[in-house]
């Protein structure tokens, strides 16, 4: 039956001609799910969706868990869906796309992270006291005291803490021939402390009137005028002041914070000697104090 190899000799002809007819347009482009590419690769389907590898990066710098099969460096340009969240601060990466761009992995997705916190409970009134200005003995604002942020990413946060201070009414202390008019201030600071992943980040209790350990001086005057029928009486009028820090913090880790106030000046001319009542200051009086973080990236 001689026609039988002829037969197969020529069918192994015709496939290895179709072949090299159509090798080239196959390794041009290729099509998953659709029988006209459109470009090199092209993905069709409505109902499913395109998993890039899922892999488990260890840091931003990780050249080792994913290799170039043709041997050599990683070449720029391979993407990834990392499955990991670091925490050791310098070159995390979170769960997301990643690109490596030569040097390192890039991240291919939005990172946004922000938290407000504010004074609560209304304007809160604090006394005039004795002593040190100090951050020991200073007085808690609800809303803002043992607080806890946790951030959603590595990298570096901005923490904006704003505080307004006004003082209380004064003691009429000028009267019959003299001016008519009183004035005093009232004096005293707002501390801000954090810290977290063991230590103390920013210490108001490690220095005296340093801003970049959470002091923000304060203070605030009251007035009085009795050249009306009626006095005119000018006081809770805020001192407003805004700290900015720039602090590298870690995903996941509870970091604590705490804002607290105190006034020392003026207890000699303020009613009831600034101690309670109306001669005591005003903190967060219209508009609360806050502490506010931002991620700014890495």
């Amino acid at each position: 039956m001689p026609h039988k190899p002829f037969s197969l000799i020529k069918s192994i002809g015709l496939v290895g001609l179709l072949t090299l007819l159509f090798s080239p347009t196959i390794r041009a482009q290729i099509g998953i799910g659709t029988t006209t590419p459109e470009g090199a690769i092209d993905v069709g389907g409505n109902t499913s969706g395109l998993l890039f590898p899922r892999v488990a990066l260890t840091s931003t710098l990780d050249v080792t868990t994913i290799i170039n099969p043709n041997g050599g460096t990683l070449a720029a340009g391979t993407t990834v869906f990392n499955t990991n969240n670091s925490a050791m601060g310098a070159n995390d990466v979170q769960m997301g796309v990643y690109t490596f761009d030569g040097t390192q992995w890039q991240p291919q997705f939005s990172r946004e992270d922000y938290a407000l916190f504010k004074q609560t409970g209304g304007c809160f009134r604090v006394p005039i006291q004795s002593g040190a200005l100090e951050y020991a003995t200073a007085s808690t604002l609800d809303g803002l005291n043992r607080e806890i942020f946790i951030p959603k990413y590595s990298g570096t946060y901005r923490i904006e803490v704003k505080t307004n201070f006004g003082a209380g009414k004064i003691e009429d202390f000028t009267t019959g021939g003299e001016s008519k008019i009183s004035l005093a201030t009232s004096e005293g600071a707002f501390f801000f402390k954090l810290e977290g992943n063991g230590r103390i980040m920013i210490d108001p209790e490690s220095s005296s009137y340093d801003y970049e350990q959470g002091w923000s001086y304060t203070h605030a005057y009251s007035a009085e005028s009795d050249n009306e029928a009626t006095a005119i009486e000018s006081y809770n009028v805020p001192h407003y002041a805004t700290l900015v820090y720039y602090k590298p913090l870690i995903a996941g880790v509870s970091y604590t914070f705490n804002l607290r106030h105190k006034a020392v000046t003026g207890a000699a001319v303020f009613q009831n000697a600034g101690a309670s009542g109306e001669g005591m200051g005003h903190v967060g009086h219209d508009v609360p104090c806050s502490v506010e973080f931002e991620f700014l990236g890495n």
